[in-house]
């Protein structure tokens, strides 16, 4: 079953979230491109958040400007900079210290996720771009 929820993050953004799997457990990350949203990884999330599929927490944020994310008005808001602190701001509400067991994305949200893993090694074991 898939959870929603609105995911405050420290530096005052919120993010519309999709989840399936128990807390606690290693975290798979998905992001989407453009012009999708979270719900494209739905199938992927109930799938590998299953036991028999390593039972991963699987977590897929809407980024800024989508759904019910926050929307800020200027344009120089949606600067890949920002929308790197929204990512990793999430992977350390969801993991704490722990790396991301694989960053998983697609179009847009791959061009994050090569920057995420540029700048920031240290907060994932695998990525994976679509």
């Amino acid at each position: 079953m898939i959870e929603t929820w609105q995911q405050d993050l420290p530096h005052g953004i919120t993010l519309s979230c999709r989840a399936c799997g128990e807390r606690g457990r290693p975290v798979l990350m998905f992001l989407h491109g453009f012009p999708e949203a979270a719900f494209v990884w739905d199938a992927l999330l109930a799938h590998f958040a299953r036991p028999e599929h390593g039972g991963y927490r699987c977590v897929a944020p809407n980024l800024r400007g989508y759904e019910r994310s926050s929307a800020p008005a200027e344009v120089k808001d949606y600067r890949a900079k920002h929308l790197l602190q929204d990512i990793a701001a999430l992977i350390d509400l969801e993991t704490g210290s722990a790396p991301l067991a694989a960053l998983v994305a697609h179009d847009w949200g791959g061009a994050l996720a090569w920057g995420l893993a540029n700048q920031h090694p240290q907060r994932l074991h695998k990525l994976v771009i679509v």
